[in-house]
């Protein structure tokens, strides 16, 4: 009778379960982790550059919005850049602030466009009116004697 020896094998690739290792696949993972760390934080902090950059521009919106709402007109116009005072005067822009007040009494702004460069800052989104309306709205700045200035500015329908 012959007996043949047991046999036995090993692999480097194999655990002692048969499934073969894998070491690529552990720094893969990490590596697709790593990257989803970093975008995440590349995009938190556009976020927050974009808002820093866009704080201004959007104090200058919300400081004319509250004098034109509490019917200080000059003090509003005030927020005009050169530009915009030569195609609007502060006669024009008083007689047609009077005649749509309610476009003027806003309760909270939502910019959820915002860009700001060399020329200026544009801000777009919605304001919420006191009345419950929300009503579109985008504003053109300028850095005017370095002050936020408007050059254009659209509430209401576009």
């Amino acid at each position: 009778m012959s007996s043949t020896p047991p046999q036995y094998s090993y692999s480097p690739q194999a655990d002692p379960t048969g499934t073969p290792k894998k070491p690529w696949l552990r720094w893969v993972a990490i590596g697709c982790g790593g990257l989803i760390v970093v975008v995440a934080v590349l995009a938190v902090l556009m976020f927050v550059v974009v808002k820093k950059a866009t704080a201004g521009p959007e104090e200058a919106v919300k400081s004319f919005l509250a004098a034109a709402g509490s019917g200080n007109y000059t003090a509003a116009y005030a927020y005009f850049s050169t530009p915009l005072q030569q195609v609007q005067s502060l006669e024009a822009f008083t007689t047609s602030a009077k005649a749509n007040p309610a476009l003027f009494q806003v309760v909270d702004t939502t910019f959820n466009e915002r860009s700001v460069d060399l020329s200026g800052a544009q801000l777009s989104g919605v304001l919420n009116l006191k009345s419950g309306t929300k009503m579109p709205a985008s504003f053109k700045l300028v850095k005017e004697n370095d002050a936020w200035k408007l050059i254009a500015y659209q509430i209401g329908s576009k």
